[in-house]
């Protein structure tokens, strides 16, 4: 028997899976989705089985080493996902396999170096060489680490090598040491990062004829407490929450009244608690909305709804209500979200209404509590999961219901390979397991309403907020006109007076800038010259908490100068507003208010994103700055008001979905005020107030907005009338790049199906460079999806080595 096994290579291989012989001792065992540890050329390599065969496909087969016993189940319901994504989005399958899988919970093989028994003759290494060669051999005679192929041979880590040079340097150096024979490459397997925690405890024994009389008083509390409490318990239990000491424990243990046991303690993810009501009556639209919906889970088959529902119109209500009716029907549920600051909030609801129903599953949690929460899940003691992105490959069964909450929202594309959309693969799975789906949001993308238009999903509308509140009242202030008064703070007149007045009231404030940092660029404004970042095609953004210009696509940075480094000049001023001068200013304006920032940079540390939004909300703070992070999801009943710094961040952005995230972005942020009894107010900042993404926001007129952005996508041939894809060279030499995608574009254009396609470029991509390496860019549309992508797997399949120096992305989010 063979099995088609998907391999971590940890290169860009194109192959779906390699085929290795199974050995006779495995063939009982071995079963869809075992992880194997297999030979891959002169390595080892993990990977999982993802089909079997009798015969080979091809020759010169090799046997699979040994079954890895990992905590990990993959179904055929996973697997099937998996391969539809690989169609899909153009990825290998093994890819795929590999990213469904939680990083923290894979094994790995790591690479290491050993000197071999050859010596070289003095002068016959160039220095580098001879200083990491006599590095090498001192590290390999002190270590205790070993290969596992060879016990005997010393196994010395790259990284223990890398001694103020680069790791890429050191590589080379070695690769040079390796052909001329005096070092080669060992391996050895890696366990999984999130491993079960597991403590030491003890067991009552059953039996014992020991007198109670030989024990002391202490021995015969703790002894009547543990024999009490019916069950085993861990050491640090008994201590810390009983006070019963070590010593007592170890003593009852020697006395053969107890028995050492281990126990597996469940790491559960901290969230913020706070209260939550559960309303006493729904409003009539979501009553409408959980019958539709709830009638549709009686019927047992795929259904797909669009919640079209104003801010505050109570969505997360029916997600609440609809659960409770799946889960009566003996079904589990998925709700995916697309932050982790709207999961920390919606973690507090679902916890107060499912308790331990609910897993959940996002990079925020740490690698023990995720490896927790998805064998909960796995077992079937978790049956509602509420997570981000990559929650979509929860090991669900019997799956009934999937909401996709803000399913407008472009994180939920994936940006690296493989690049799906979570939207549609929750709806893909929703398809493939007879579940229903519901995409909610308050301001659906054009591509999902337009399919609730056409009949391939029900709209349900929501148009009223909870209570008959009345949304807020949104006012333009025109930044042209408050530089005509020569006003040079990040507030204009309105918004600094609207501030004041709320506060006075007690009430609350959150403020958005869409840019972290604290200034866009600094400019010399003695010779014009702007700082850039050497790796990527962007300006430095400039930190003034650490006096450090950085780059947010590599992470470059250097210390921010304070004389023009071309010309000496001292004239250095800071251009453009991001959350960390709106903060200062903030500070400086109102003294006496307490401000919280929100963005990526203070939101790195765990649990800093719950730890931010429970203070703002028990009232220990007064203002909430933050980027687009705030601007979804977030209830917070005393915010009365909004202020938009610059409503113009994304607007003209060279990408044809800029007025659409323009005007999601602007009527979200609005829709955080006035949530509470109090009415709300939003005053929205901008340069540009007769942009008519900015007028329908500010007039929460969604309608019109889709009829303006529908008809202009139809006369240049956007989505949702056409798919695209976008495809982008990439490569240190700039001319080389430009070669391989011309390269391709010749292959496409000769296909069947370029007849079909449009194909726009090469062109030079909007960010040229990233992280090193030069960027061109072609955008293929067609109306006919299938045949477009058939013909760009084929292109690929036939240039495997051009493959790897080309990101396809189809359905792209972002054309920069």
């Amino acid at each position: 028997m063979y099995a088609h096994v998907a391999v971590e290579t940890g290169s860009t291989s194109d192959l779906d899976a390699l085929t290795y012989e199974v050995p006779p001792h495995l063939a009982g065992t071995l079963r869809l989705g075992s992880c194997v540890l297999v030979p891959l050329g002169s390595r080892q390599a993990v990977g999982y089985v993802i089909g079997f065969a009798k015969e080979p496909d091809v020759p010169d087969v090799r046997s699979i080493i040994s079954e890895l016993q990992s905590p990990l189940r993959l179904t055929e319901a996973l697997l099937s996902l998996a391969r539809w994504i690989s169609e899909e989005y153009l990825c290998p399958l093994s890819h795929v396999v590999l990213s469904i899988i939680p990083a923290v919970m894979h094994y790995r093989v790591e690479m290491g170096v050993t000197p071999t028994d050859r010596r070289p003759d003095p002068g016959s290494l160039s220095p580098s060489e001879e200083r990491l060669y006599s590095m090498l051999v001192a590290q390999a005679r002190s270590t205790k680490s070993r290969s596992d192929a060879d016990p005997e041979t010393p196994f010395v880590r790259i990284e223990s090598l890398v001694d103020g040079a680069t790791k890429p340097a050191v590589l080379r150096i070695i690769r040079l040491l390796e052909s001329k024979g005096f070092v080669r490459r060992v391996y050895r397997l890696s366990g999984y990062e999130g491993k079960p925690r597991v403590l030491r405890g003890v067991r009552v024994v059953g039996g014992t004829l020991l007198a109670i009389g030989e024990l002391s008083d202490k021995q015969k509390q703790a002894l009547s407490l543990i024999e009490s409490l019916g069950r085993d318990v861990s050491i640090v239990e008994l201590s810390q929450r009983f006070g019963i000491s070590r010593s007592v424990v170890e003593a009852l243990c020697r006395k053969g009244v107890l028995e050492p046991v281990s126990i597996v303690v469940r790491r559960v993810p901290t969230f913020a608690r706070s209260s939550c009501d559960v309303p006493e009556k729904l409003t009539d639209d979501q009553q409408r909305a959980v019958q539709r919906i709830t009638e549709a889970l009686q019927a047992g088959r795929y259904r797909g709804f669009v919640l079209h529902g104003v801010t505050a119109s109570g969505k997360t209500e029916v997600y609440v209500r609809c659960i409770q009716d799946a889960l009566k029907r003996g079904r589990t549920c998925l709700l995916l979200l697309p932050e982790i600051a709207v999961t920390t909030q919606l973690t507090n609801v679902m916890k107060s209404r499912f308790g331990d129903e609910i897993a959940v599953l996002h990079s925020g949690l740490t690698p023990g509590e995720r490896c927790d929460e998805w064998i909960r899940v796995q077992r079937g003691e978790a049956r509602v999961v509420l997570g981000a992105r990559s929650a979509v490959f929860a090991p669900l069964d019997n799956l009934g219901l999937v909401i996709v909450d803000e399913e407008h929202e472009p994180s939920y594309k994936q940006e690296n390979p493989p690049r799906y959309n979570g939207r549609d693969v929750a709806v893909y799975r929703a398809k493939e397991s007879n579940a229903v789906v519901v995409l909610g949001s308050a301001t659906p993308s054009v591509e999902t309403y337009y399919k609730a238009e056409i009949g391939e999903f029900t709209l349900i509308e929501m148009p009223t907020r909870v209570e008959s509140r009345s949304l807020p009242i949104v006012r333009v202030v025109d930044l042209r006109d408050e530089m005509r008064k020569r006003r040079s703070s990040v507030f204009s007149e309105a918004l600094e007076e609207a501030i004041r007045e709320h506060l006075s009231r007690g009430h609350q404030v959150m403020l958005l800038q869409n840019r972290r940092a604290y200034s866009v660029f600094l400019l010399c404004r003695d010779c014009g010259y702007v700082p850039g970042c050497p790796n990527c095609a962007v300006t430095l953004k400039f930190r003034a908490s650490q006096h450090m210009l950085t780059c947010h696509h590599c992470d470059y940075h250097e210390p921010a100068p304070d004389v023009c480094p071309k010309c000496g000049g001292h004239r250095i001023k800071r251009f453009g507003i991001g959350t960390e001068r709106v903060e200062e200013e903030t500070k400086k304006l109102f003294p006496d208010a307490r401000v919280l920032r929100m963005d990526r940079d203070t939101t790195s540390r765990k649990g800093s994103h719950a730890a931010i939004l429970s203070q703002f909300r028990k009232g220990e703070a007064d203002i909430l700055v933050g980027t687009q992070m705030i601007a979804k999801g977030l209830d917070f009943p005393n915010v009365t008001l909004v202020g938009v710094i610059s409503a113009d961040t994304a607007l003209h952005i060279p990408d044809f979905r800029s007025s659409e995230r323009t005007f999601q972005l602007v009527s979200q942020i609005a829709g955080r005020s006035g949530r509470g009894p109090e009415p709300g107010e939003v005053i929205v900042q901008t340069f540009d107030p007769e942009n008519f993404a900015i007028r329908c926001a500010v007039a929460h007129d969604y309608a019109s907005f889709y009829r303006s952005e529908l008809e202009m996508r139809r006369e240049l041939g956007y989505p949702p009338f056409t798919s695209m894809i976008n495809v982008v060279a990439h490569d240190t030499d700039d001319m080389v790049a430009q070669s391989r995608l011309t390269e391709f574009l010749e292959a496409f254009k000769s296909t069947d199906a370029a007849r079909c396609v449009s194909v726009a470029g090469p062109v030079r991509a909007v960010l040229a460079k990233l992280r090193g390496e030069y960027r061109w860019h072609a955008v293929l549309r067609s109306t006919e999806r299938a045949a477009m992508i058939e013909a760009v797997r084929n292109v690929l399949s036939a240039n495997a080595k051009l493959r790897r120096y080309l990101v396809v992305d189809v359905d792209p989010l972002s054309m920069l």
